[in-house]
């Protein structure tokens, strides 16, 4: 009596499970059935429209910037270091007397390198004999960046650096300091520009906006739109001393472009 209640009651527990088995089968088959409508479509909606927005900001450029290069030579290190450390010297303390304040100052890369002599050699036959080259000094650099925040006295402040031996100079290069809010602005012109876009096609397309389903941007890199220079002197007369040139510091243009994809309905 008690063997066959065991086999009943084992009778169902595999029947139950059985039955859990079937239905999580088909569940997983529904599901499957449904998923093969989308697809290759991803994430997508299957509806939407893609447009492309530019915003441009103009700004003058506020920060002007000298490039030096500082170089000496000595027949020791020790000569050539100490040659070059009393040009820095001169250099820096010529910069800080135009008002230039040390965080716009800065020390990029210097290097200590030896200089050779490669004496000539006489070659009757193939192949010449080497000779080793001979230490004959070596050459101490530094470089030196310098921002300049008053733009208009950059070239009186390069010709001063002239004036005291440094000549080892590039810029001035003109751009702005602090670009992030220029950015900012350029970017929202260019999604206004873009989201106006969309919404002059959807009318067309007689369908309406829905949500923004992706969004990417490139651009913000200022480029320079130079005007021509103050006159260095009036007309019909010529100065004593011809004075350092205000250089055209002109106004730079940031640029956003964007592309907005939107569900339509």
């Amino acid at each position: 009596m008690n063997t066959l209640f065991n086999d009943k009651k084992i009778n169902g527990a595999v029947l139950g499970l059985l039955i859990v088995i079937s239905l999580f089968t088909l569940a997983k088959f529904v599901n499957e059935i449904k998923a093969s409508d989308y697809i290759g479509r991803g994430n997508q909606p299957a509806n939407t429209i893609s447009v492309q927005g530019t915003g441009d900001v103009m700004a003058v450029s506020d920060i002007a910037t000298l490039n030096i290069n500082l170089s000496k030579d000595g027949t020791t290190t020790k000569e050539a270091q100490d040659l070059l450390n009393q040009s820095i010297a001169k250099t820096l303390t010529y910069l800080k007397s135009q008002k230039i304040d040390d965080k716009d100052i800065k020390s990029e890369y210097g290097g200590l390198s030896p200089k050779y002599s490669y004496s000539q050699i006489v070659c009757m036959a193939y192949p010449c004999p080497t000779q080793n080259p001979k230490i004959i000094g070596y050459t101490a650099t530094q470089s030196i960046t310098v921002k300049i925040r008053a733009v208009d006295s950059a070239s009186d402040v390069r010709t001063g650096l002239a004036n005291i031996g440094v000549t080892d100079i590039s810029g001035p290069t003109f751009s702005i300091d602090n670009q992030d809010s220029l950015n900012d602005q350029a970017r929202a012109k260019a999604i206004t520009d873009a989201k106006n876009k969309a919404e002059v096609l959807a009318n067309e397309l007689g369908v309406k906006l829905g949500k923004v389903v992706t969004f990417s941007e490139n651009g913000n890199s200022p480029y320079p739109v130079i005007y021509e220079a103050k006159s260095m002197m009036a007309s019909g007369s010529a100065p004593a001393a011809v004075p350092a040139p205000v250089l055209p510091t002109g106004e730079n243009k940031i640029t956003s472009n964007v592309s907005i994809t939107y569900e339509i309905r």
